[in-house]
């Protein structure tokens, strides 16, 4: 795609460093880390923010000028183009500048959510909810992937620990800063992704996933989809697979569809390392056994295959 230039700026929210100080800080789930950024709290009523209080994340990369403008950029055709509509994306509408140097972006703040990496983590949530999770976020990519816009919007960095279950018992995608826009200069891949980074089982193919020169994951809708089938992945082996060598991970498909996976997820999961573009398997998902979790460890495939 031919890429254009914009001038896209969002509107700056301006505080001083001791401003910073007497700001309180977001308690996390039980279990959640934010390793990137400080989350902030500001109650400051701003122009669109209906009196809410909002959620400021000031950012460890803030010395990154090329960095910081590419997220600024990323942010602001976010918020004028028709990914604004979905609401479940909590999109960040300002740059916060601290002492007048970009620091970090705000957005309204989600009250007493639920991270859902915790909730696909926990053996108190029964598999039936987890199933019920992730369809919700096969749906939200579903939803994401059918706009119709110049420039395609991928969540990049797409895992189970950026997005959120509300009050209400919905979805929302958080961390939106790390999200990638294609075709618009000055807006670059980011170099770190949970499923994508250092991956050497997607170097084979190019086209379907392609490369910077430096060797980072441009990312499309076919890599959002194999980062969604590998959050589903992880959930059945309790433990992540996608850089296991690939005739394990082939080996371990087929024990999965042994022990009653459907086999319609398994050949989507076989698809992934293939020039075939990949596939939404969020119809798939309710017809998962509730009680696979007996079965699908990876840890129990290694010992049935070692015992054979």
């Amino acid at each position: 795609m031919k890429t254009i230039y914009y001038d896209l700026k969002l509107e700056a929210i301006n505080l001083r460093m001791h401003q910073i100080r007497h700001l309180k800080e977001l308690r996390l789930p039980k279990g959640t880390f934010n390793n990137e950024a400080l989350m902030l709290i500001l109650n400051k009523k701003y122009r669109t923010s209906d009196g809410k209080r909002i959620l400021f994340k000031y950012l460890d990369a803030q010395d990154d000028a090329r960095l910081m403008t590419s997220k600024e950029k990323t942010l602001a055709y976010l918020n004028g183009s028709s990914y604004k509509k979905i609401k479940p994306l909590i999109i960040p509408e300002y740059i916060v500048k601290v002492d007048s140097k970009p620091a970090g972006f705000a957005m309204p703040l989600v009250e007493n959510h639920k991270n859902l990496g915790i909730l696909l983590e926990s053996h108190k949530v029964s598999m039936k909810k987890k199933k019920e999770y992730l369809i919700m976020l096969g749906k939200l990519i579903d939803e994401v992937q059918r706009v119709d816009e110049k420039h395609n919007f991928s969540f990049s960095d797409l895992n189970e620990y950026n997005f959120i279950i509300n009050q209400e018992g919905k979805m929302n995608a958080i961390d939106l800063d790390s999200a990638y826009i294609d075709g618009i200069d000055g807006i670059n891949p980011p170099e770190l992704s949970l499923y994508l980074h250092k991956n050497k089982n997607l170097r084979g193919f190019k086209d379907k996933y392609p490369r910077t020169s430096s060797g980072i994951v441009i990312p499309n809708q076919n890599s959002d989809l194999y980062c969604y089938n590998m959050i589903i992945l992880s959930l059945l082996a309790e433990e992540y697979v996608h850089k296991i060598d690939m005739n394990l991970f082939y080996q371990y498909l087929e024990y999965l569809e042994l022990v009653g996976v459907p086999k319609e997820l398994i050949e989507t999961w076989f698809n992934l390392y293939s020039k075939k573009k990949n596939d939404n398997p969020e119809k798939y998902i309710a017809e998962i056994p509730d009680d696979i979790l007996k079965y699908s460890r990876f840890e129990t495939f290694q010992k049935v295959k070692t015992s054979n």
